[in-house]
């Protein structure tokens, strides 16, 4: 059984007909041929058909090119009137009305999130938690925070999807940068030959770093005031937080995006905020295959990778 789902192309919601035909349970060519039949007819009523010619969708049978049909959402429901209530039929019509309804409230969300905020959230985020004056984050130093949220940012730019603060299902807070801050220490202690060889490369020795309060570094760190949401953290939001000199600043850009990002990711959000997930698979896959390919070649494209493998992609 295919993964029936509508996705935006050219700004119409539509599907795809070799996933309508696998659903079905029917050959593709058997399906294009009774759109074929009725072209003339579906086309007077419900507009052109979007007549494409490429690879078939990853997951379906064949791998020839072949010609097949995005079909919007009158069009996909006429041609399903053709067809005998079997059970397949039936099951078929089911998913095709869930496709769609999903695939709006997709794009309602989009929408509301466009429209609610002239200033990014990532960035209103970021201006907040430096925002403390008694204790800056200090010059020559970096916190996690910052270097994280070149990453975050980009699922409420490119996705229009929020990392909240706290999961409207769960409940739970979201709180990345300490889940990151605690894995990066663990890698800068570790002894596995992967990370002696990223300290030995981008430090200069494949010694050990420990950064724990009792640790031989420890000395190396600062301490700035982080400020936190009240939303999540109540009026005790103003929070001590490790500041690190800035030449550790490579080797954690290192993990974040070799390690963190492609390993954790998902897990983590998965965990706390599953709703979100599902957002963000729904968004990729309503994208056209070039807007895919763009994000690909971005730092969320690592995370994408995680979210949809090749397998599930389209």
């Amino acid at each position: 059984m295919s993964d029936l789902f509508a996705f935006d192309h050219e700004g119409d919601l539509v599907v795809d007909s070799r996933l309508v035909a696998q659903e079905l349970g029917i050959n593709h060519e058997s399906f294009m041929e009774t759109i074929q039949s009725y072209q003339i007819l579906a086309e007077q009523e419900f507009g052109v058909f979007r007549f494409q010619t490429g690879k078939p969708p990853a997951g379906s049978r064949g791998g020839r090119p072949e010609r097949y049909v995005y079909l919007n959402e009158n069009q996909a429901t006429f041609l399903m009137t053709l067809s005998r209530n079997t059970p397949e039929v039936v099951r078929c019509k089911v998913r095709l009305v869930k496709a769609f309804s999903k695939a709006k409230e997709l794009l309602r969300r989009k929408q509301d999130v466009a429209s609610q905020r002239a200033v990014p959230y990532w960035y209103q985020r970021m201006r907040l938690a430096l925002s403390d004056n008694t204790k800056p984050l200090p010059d020559g130093y970096f916190c996690i925070y910052l270097r994280m949220m070149d990453f975050f940012s980009q699922f409420e730019v490119r996705l229009n999807y929020i990392v909240p603060d706290v999961s409207p299902t769960t409940e739970k807070r979201l709180i990345p940068d300490i889940s990151i801050g605690r894995m990066f220490n663990q890698f800068l202690r570790s002894e596995e030959e992967i990370a002696v060889e990223a300290r030995r490369e981008f430090l200069g020795s494949g010694n050990p770093i420990d950064f724990r309060r009792e640790g031989k570094d420890f000395h190396e760190i600062r301490l700035y005031n982080h400020v936190y949401p009240e939303s999540s953290h109540g009026k005790n939001n103003i929070q001590e937080a490790n500041a690190y000199p800035i030449k550790y600043a490579s080797i954690f850009d290192y993990y974040l995006q070799e390690w963190w990002i492609p390993d954790r990711c998902l897990g983590y959000l998965q965990e706390r905020d599953p709703e979100g997930i599902d957002y963000i698979r729904d968004a990729v896959r309503m994208m056209s295959d070039d807007q895919r390919d763009m994000l690909q070649g971005i730092l969320l494209g690592k995370f994408l990778r995680a979210l949809l493998p090749p397998s599930q992609s389209q």
